[in-house]
């Protein structure tokens, strides 16, 4: 036997409003994953949405072609241009949320490639500043030539005369006195 929810009344509201059409997109499909799953609120689903369906075919009878031209030239001389653009822009956004998902889309890429299009700066050195650099380049090539020049002098006077040659020379002495007889 399947367990019946108790249903709060803030739970009834947004049945209220995904039936009407009002929800939001996640009221939506939270109540319709709850209707799949429970009786009672599909029941009660469905009775509010036959409720809005009648009071929808109501309003449209009793509702004179006449009465909405006064009521609608009321509300279109009262707002400008520039508010009844932006409260349909707005109104867009919040009721249609693909619409707003797109808009944030747009931001989002419009705002990298303007981060990511930013010219680099390309850094300025005034003539002193090259002229230092470039003495500061010839003393270090010079520090350097001095240092390999007193390696080479090392390496060939004393690592070759003596780590090399003593050895060599020690070999030639013993090949030559085996070789001699002696």
């Amino acid at each position: 036997m399947k367990k019946q929810y108790n249903i709060d009344e803030d739970y009834v509201d947004k049945i209220i409003s995904v039936a009407y059409g009002d929800g939001s997109l996640f009221d939506k499909i939270g109540v319709y994953i709850k209707a799949y799953s429970n009786s009672r609120v599909r029941n009660l689903l469905n009775d509010y949405k036959a409720t809005a369906k009648a009071v929808k075919v109501v309003s449209n009878e009793y509702l004179s072609p006449e009465l909405l031209k006064n009521i609608q030239g009321v509300t279109n001389s009262r707002d400008n241009l520039f508010m009844t653009l932006s409260v349909n822009f707005v109104n867009a956004l919040v009721s249609k949320p693909i619409y707003s998902a797109t808009a944030v889309i747009v931001i989002i890429s419009v705002s990298a490639f303007l981060l990511l299009r930013q010219p680099k700066p390309e850094p300025t050195y005034s003539n002193e500043q090259v002229v230092m650099a470039e003495k500061q380049v010839k003393e270090s090539f010079a520090i350097v030539g001095k240092i390999l020049a007193r390696t080479q002098n090392k390496i060939t006077n004393e690592v070759m005369t003596k780590e090399v040659a003593r050895p060599i020379n020690k070999s030639n002495e013993i090949i030559d006195n085996l070789f001699n007889g002696g």
